[in-house]
């Protein structure tokens, strides 16, 4: 938890969710992978310690952020998507039938792209390695942060959206304005009945150029 300085605004970073890891049968790290694939930097910190036990030939990220957490652990990525979604990587990943996969994911993950990879005859080992809970001190902050006043909020995963709308009236965010990463986030937004915007590339970095554009032309307009 911390905040960054922007020339238009300040953010504030309150995570509304945090990953408890869970248990798992360990002797399917005993087998031999062709890939392993990891979708998110969080299954990359909580599959890092099983890294020694487990062998494979390749490895997969689903998008940018991913792979630098793989870096960081001191793995070399093979194949990363041109985007980083799930229906990117189906379409751009050359899975073979009879590829065995390790796929360590959340709890919560959705099971499009593992059951694309097994209906394209792969046989994928599904590992669900943590699942996603609330972050109590977060969500109270920005309760607060709320109270005083903010003119948007960010949500970058549908899990962060349950999170929030779980403790949080929605009408709380009258006035604000909603920014989501990815079509995934957005729709679970709507469902919820919360109109978002989103950036033409899912990351923060472009969500929060969108937001200052936003910003200088909502100053231009009330000058």
């Amino acid at each position: 938890m911390g905040s960054a300085e922007s020339d238009i605004f300040t953010i504030e970073h309150a995570p509304v969710i945090r990953t408890e890891l869970l248990s798992f049968d360990e002797d399917v790290l005993g087998e031999e992978y062709d890939w392993l694939i990891l979708t998110s930097p969080n299954s990359v910190e909580h599959f890092a310690p099983f890294l020694g036990s487990v062998s494979f030939n390749r490895l997969a990220s689903i998008g940018k952020k991913t792979s630098e957490a793989m870096v960081e652990h001191g793995m070399h990525v093979d194949f990363e998507p041109s985007g980083y979604t799930q229906e990117k990587f189906m379409e751009e990943f050359a899975v073979k039938k009879g590829d065995k996969i390790l796929y360590p994911v959340s709890a919560n993950a959705r099971p499009l792209m593992y059951e694309y990879l097994r209906g394209a005859g792969a046989e994928v080992t599904r590992i669900r390695l943590y699942r996603p809970i609330p972050d109590e001190e977060s969500l109270a902050r920005i309760e607060n942060l709320l109270g005083e006043g903010v003119y948007a909020i960010t949500f970058s995963s549908p899990s962060g959206v349950g999170s929030f709308t779980g403790r949080i009236n929605r009408d709380r965010l009258e006035n604000v304005t909603v920014a989501a990463i990815g079509h995934v986030t957005h729709d679970a937004l709507k469902k919820h009945g919360i109109d978002s915007i989103q950036p033409e590339k899912e990351t923060l970095q472009d969500m929060f150029d969108m937001l200052e554009i936003r910003v200088n032309q909502r100053c231009n307009d009330e000058f």
